[in-house]
C-alpha cells in the first residue's frame, strides 16, 4: 500500500459521545424533545453528514442557509463538550506514534471527514494537524461532495495526495464510512472499534482493532 486515509471522529479522537449529547442538547430546541438517546442511536448518526441527520429530524424543507444555521448552532453544542471535558479530550491510544512513524518514513497520508469547516479548523488547531497533514489537502463536507456512505470524501482524499484509492488504506469507526471507503476502490478498511458492536455491523471493514497499536507493524 502506498498511502493512508483517516476517518475523524471516532477514529483519530473518540467524541461520538459528545456528538450524542450535542444532538440531546439541540433537537429539544427545535421541537424535538421526543428523540430520546435510543431512538438517536438506533438512526445511527455516525458517520452522517449534519445535513442529512437534520432533514431527518427537522425536515426537508429548510433552505441552504437555514441548514448551516442550524448544523453551526449543534456543532458549537458539541465543541463546548469537547472543551469541557480535557481528559477525554485527545487522540486514540497508539495513534501519536504511528503518525510519526508515517511522517518519518513519508508515507503520504490524508483525512476524509464527514465534518465541516469549522470542526475541521476547531481539530487543525486543537490537535495540531499540521504537525502530520497537509491540512490544505484535508477532506471535508464542504457543499461539493455528498457525505458518506457515497464514496466521495475518499476518492477526492486519495486524489488530494496524488494517489489512486486502490493503493489505500483506509481507517474508519462506523458502517457507513466503511462502506464508503469500499465504494471508493479502497481494497483495505481497519475500523477501530471502541465498544464491540456500538454502531452496527463492520460488514464493510477488513480488520476491527480497539486502537492504534496493532497498526504499528504495517509500516
Amino acid at each position: 500500500m502506498k498511502a493512508i486515509l483517516f476517518d475523524f471522529n471516532g477514529t483519530m479522537f473518540f467524541d461520538s459521545d459528545k456528538h450524542d449529547r450535542a444532538w440531546q442538547t439541540f433537537l429539544p430546541k427545535f421541537g424535538r424533545s421526543d428523540v430520546s438517546l435510543e431512538a438517536l442511536l438506533e438512526y445511527n448518526p455516525h458517520g452522517r453528514s449534519n445535513e442529512s441527520i437534520i432533514r431527518h429530524y427537522l425536515g426537508d424543507g429548510l433552505s441552504a442557509q437555514r441548514l448551516y444555521e442550524l448544523s453551526e448552532e449543534k456543532e458549537r453544542i458539541y465543541r463546548g463538550l469537547c472543551l469541557a471535558d480535557r481528559d477525554s479530550f485527545h487522540f486514540v491510544d497508539g495513534l501519536t506514534d504511528f503518525l510519526d512513524r508515517l511522517k518519518e518514513r513519508e508515507i503520504p497520508r490524508n483525512i476524509a471527514t464527514a465534518s465541516e469547516w469549522s470542526n475541521l479548523d476547531f481539530y487543525i488547531r486543537e490537535f495540531h494537524l499540521a504537525n502530520w497533514f497537509d491540512v490544505d489537502k484535508i477532506t471535508y463536507i464542504d457543499g461539493t461532495v455528498r457525505g458518506k456512505p457515497a464514496p466521495d470524501l475518499y476518492l477526492k482524499a486519495a486524489q488530494n495526495i496524488g494517489v489512486a484509492p486502490g493503493d489505500c488504506i483506509v481507517v474508519e469507526d462506523s458502517p457507513l464510512g466503511a462502506e464508503s471507503a469500499k465504494r471508493a476502490g479502497v481494497p483495505e478498511v481497519f475500523a477501530i472499534e471502541k465498544t464491540p458492536g456500538a454502531f452496527g455491523d463492520l460488514t464493510y471493514a477488513d480488520h476491527v482493532i480497539p486502537d492504534f497499536y496493532p497498526m504499528l507493524s504495517l509500516f
